[in-house]
């Protein structure tokens, strides 16, 4: 099923942890620049991957791995994928997003707050930067739940690139650029 040594590669990538740590950014990065034979910048992380992978996986195989992002993982084709973990992380992010979009609606309609039960948000943050760490999380909590049993094969794989998604996306935040955006934003409107 797998061209060359699926195994190899995946025992030979960084360690991933939730953690936003410099010191695991770092260790992330300067892992994947080595795969690389370059110094390219951290967000080609996923794109790096993505030719390690190609590399050890089927032409076929690496198109679904290749299409899978975290962006679009909530899709209806992602929700029919015959890899199990694709189509269960996939349903779970509909759900989710699902949720988002009711609390997000019961939030300014006063009269529902509070009356709707969510069964995968939980206590939402006030704080929206806190709010996206807490959705990462559950996030990095579930596709850690669906990678138990899998540790060489391409539901692994995919699995990883998913939680380097989550990772990236974290690591993006800038308390202090996000605060300027929105400053500007009420000097907008």
């Amino acid at each position: 099923m797998f061209n060359g040594n699926l195994e190899y590669l995946i025992s030979s990538l960084p360690n991933l942890s939730f953690s936003d740590s410099e010191t695991v950014q770092q260790d992330v990065k300067v892992l994947f620049k080595k795969y690389a034979s370059t110094s390219e910048a951290s967000d080609r992380l996923v794109s790096i991957l993505n030719e390690e992978a190609s590399k050890y996986l089927s032409l076929q195989d690496f198109q679904k791995f290749e299409s899978i992002q975290l962006s679009t993982i909530h899709k209806e084709q992602f929700q029919n994928s015959n890899i199990k973990v694709v189509s269960e992380f996939s349903r779970f992010m509909f759900q989710l997003k699902s949720e988002l979009k009711t609390f997000r609606v019961a939030r300014k309609s006063e009269e529902s707050f509070g009356k709707i039960s969510y069964e995968l948000l939980g206590e939402l943050p006030e704080n929206p930067l806190k709010a996206e760490e807490y959705l990462l999380d559950i996030k990095w909590q579930k596709l850690d739940t669906l990678s138990i049993g899998h540790y060489s094969n391409l539901s692994a794989l995919v699995l990883y690139k998913l939680k380097l998604e989550v990772l990236l996306r974290w690591w993006q935040f800038d308390a202090e650029v996000g605060f300027q955006v929105f400053q500007q934003s009420l000097n907008v409107a």
